[in-house]
């Protein structure tokens, strides 16, 4: 009886610190009658109220976090009540929830965080933390994942078919407070998975060896394609510089040769003059003969160098384009990636023996 007021008188001392952050966490709660009663010091309602909204919470009106809420005001009014092996049971049950919970210190008082500080030890409990959906480069990405724990122990991490025959080992050994581990997205043979749903496990043993609980978290795969590139075009007809030479330009010296050496010729007769002179015929011929020589210069047909080294240059660019897009469709093709859907974990207790 001394020891019981003893924990009363302490739980008023520390009352006034806390009682703001209570009300708080008391707000908007679905354990909120239950709580007040607590912070009411109405241990015995605060149990049958709390136990009441525990047993009527599922998934879909409490949230883990406010189930866990509700447990632990429970636990702790329980201890209050005097009945420590309930306030064991129940902060177990906690611990099993959410094995990252802990009580805040600023609410609860020491002889209550004691007691779930010595429950979170000795309960081998763990909670699969995976991200809702990945992809990954099936064979060189990893889907990661971390596997928390209420304490030291020891932990086998396997990937499973569902009707629970091994798919492919991942971790077996011990781990602290925490593992992160990875899988490359293929089977034990390294292959892709050939089934579109896996189970996660993780299962928990005790020093002795034995099976202390099982968390298993449902994958559902999809194998996903990577698109390949579109070849680059080839260089429009727009871009290309003519690679021959037409006859405009040949022509074009040859009659205004022809036209100039007859302008020579025939000056004398324009002027009034009646016999030509033979210096002006050899510069009419010369004039001529230029023209003519213009003519074969850029005579039609005729290569031309600077162009075609041009449009070779950018025909080079193209098919060096074309050659990139090929290796890299060759990669996207060979790289293929594996969609992870994770799906609600679910607790599995060993069976008693």
């Amino acid at each position: 009886m001394r020891r019981h007021l003893t924990w009363i008188c302490l739980l008023v001392c520390g009352w006034s610190a806390a009682a703001a952050q209570g009300a708080a966490q008391a707000a908007g709660s679905p354990f909120a009658e239950g709580i007040r009663a607590y912070q009411n010091l109405d241990f015995d309602q605060a149990a049958a109220l709390l136990r009441r909204d525990l047993a009527r919470a599922t998934g879909a009106t409490a949230s883990a976090s406010e189930r866990a809420q509700g447990l632990v005001y429970l636990g702790a009014a329980d201890l209050f009540r005097g009945r420590r092996d309930s306030a064991v049971a129940v902060f177990r049950r906690l611990v099993q929830l959410d094995p990252r919970y802990r009580p805040d210190r600023l609410v609860f008082p020491p002889e209550v965080t004691s007691v779930f500080d010595n429950v979170r030890v000795e309960t081998r409990a763990v909670v699969l933390v995976a991200p809702p959906d990945t992809e990954v480069s099936a064979g060189t990405g990893a889907f990661t994942f971390w596997v928390v724990a209420s304490a030291f122990q020891t932990v086998e991490v396997t990937l499973r078919y569902q009707d629970g025959a091994p798919f492919r080992a991942l971790y077996a050994g011990p781990m602290g407070d925490s593992l992160r581990v990875q899988w490359d997205g293929l089977d034990a043979a390294g292959q892709m998975p050939p089934v579109a749903r896996v189970l996660l496990r993780v299962a928990s043993r005790a020093p002795t060896g034995e099976l202390a609980g099982i968390v298993q978290l449902p994958l559902d795969l999809r194998v996903v394609h990577v698109d390949t590139l579109p070849w680059p075009k080839p260089p429009a007809d727009s871009l290309l510089l003519p690679e021959r030479s037409g006859s405009r330009p040949a022509l074009r010296a040859l009659l205004g040769g022809a036209l100039l050496a007859t302008t020579v010729a025939t000056l004398p007769s324009i002027v009034g003059s009646d016999h030509p002179s033979g210096s002006r015929l050899v510069v009419a011929g010369a004039v001529g003969l230029a023209g003519a020589l213009g003519y074969v210069l850029h005579r039609p047909g005729r290569a031309l160098t600077v162009n075609i080294q041009a449009n070779q240059a950018l025909r080079a660019r193209w098919q060096q384009g074309v050659a990139a897009v090929k290796a890299e469709n060759v990669r996207r093709r060979d790289d293929v990636h594996l969609a992870v859907h994770a799906g609600e974990p679910t607790a599995i207790k060993p069976s008693a023996r």
